[in-house]
This record gives C-alpha cells, sequence and structure tokens, in this order.
C-alpha cells in the first residue's frame, strides 16, 4: 500500500507542476502580448565587444504617421556589471520632418548610492527602461530619427552592451 501511494503523490507533484508551469507560461505570453500591443517601434543595437567610442554613434529611424495619438518614449539599455559607473551621459540628436534639430543631454542612473546595480537582470547583465517622455504627440507625420553617443570623458566607454528605443502608444488611464 505505501508504494502505491507514493506512485500516487509523484503523480500529483507531477501534474501540479505541469499545471503551474502552464500557469506560469500562460501568464508571461499574456503579459506579452500586452505590453507589445502598443508598440510603434522597439529595437535595440548591439555595441561590439561592450565597448562604446566617443565618436561612435547609433542610429535609429522611425516612421510616425499618426499625429493625433499620444506616445510613451523609452530608452532602452544594458550593461554588464563591470561597468565602472553608477551612471551614464548621453547626447541624442532627433532629427524631425523637415529636417528641424533637437539635441538633448541625458543622464541615467543605474546604480544606487551604496553601489547596488538598478534594472532589470541577476547575473552579469543589466537591462534598463526609462522613460523620457509621456503622453506626448508628435508634431509632423514622418521620418524621426534618433542618434545616441556616449557622453561619459572615457573615449571608449566600457561595458555598455546595447541601446535601443521604445515608441508606443500611451496607454490612457
Amino acid at each position: 500500500m505505501i508504494p502505491f501511494q507514493l506512485k500516487k503523490t509523484s503523480q500529483n507533484l507531477l501534474i501540479n507542476s505541469m499545471k503551474m508551469k502552464n500557469i506560469i507560461l500562460l501568464s508571461l505570453l499574456v503579459l506579452c502580448f500586452t505590453s507589445c500591443d502598443n508598440d510603434v517601434y522597439n529595437k535595440m543595437k548591439e555595441i561590439p565587444d561592450a565597448n562604446w567610442d566617443m565618436n561612435e554613434t547609433y542610429k535609429f529611424d522611425v516612421d510616425i504617421q499618426d499625429t493625433a495619438d499620444f506616445y510613451d518614449f523609452y530608452i532602452l539599455l544594458r550593461h554588464n556589471t563591470d561597468y565602472l559607473y553608477s551612471n551614464a551621459y548621453f547626447f541624442i540628436t532627433t532629427t524631425m520632418p523637415g529636417d528641424s534639430l533637437s539635441v538633448d543631454t541625458v543622464e541615467f542612473i543605474l546604480a544606487t548610492p551604496e553601489g547596488q546595480w538598478i534594472g532589470n537582470g541577476s547575473s552579469f547583465i543589466r537591462s534598463h527602461e526609462i522613460m523620457i517622455s509621456k503622453n506626448f504627440m508628435f508634431p509632423n507625420a514622418g521620418l524621426y530619427t534618433f542618434e545616441f553617443k556616449q557622453a561619459m570623458r572615457d573615449s571608449v566607454l566600457h561595458g555598455i552592451t546595447d541601446i535601443g528605443i521604445r515608441i508606443c502608444k500611451s496607454k490612457m488611464d
């Protein structure tokens, strides 16, 4: 009788484990589809060998046709834990339809004052999604170009592995 109970218990554990895996998988799929359906643009570019030369520019071209909707703009950043600083500065040049330019300098805080990395990740790589603008409207339809340069004092910035942007339609509450 005991072997039967052990077998039945292990079968129950296997069934419960499979149910839990299915629930987790379903939850991840729902999360992915609900968070991704408003994306207008979502792209990252790898920085070779995690060495960003101060003269290297990473460019993103985004075609915007809907100027009546509100958008949220995020910068995506990935770095490894060999990165030497608790922050990072970037120059962002935006070219709008009609060739008007805007240049901004932004700072990202990547670690707490105590030196603990913030962002997502639990090992060698940390990821950040930083909201730059919420509920904004593009003034004109057409091609927008966003160019990123590192603005740190290092001629080669070690440890930044990827840079990107995500633009999505705002979810109005």
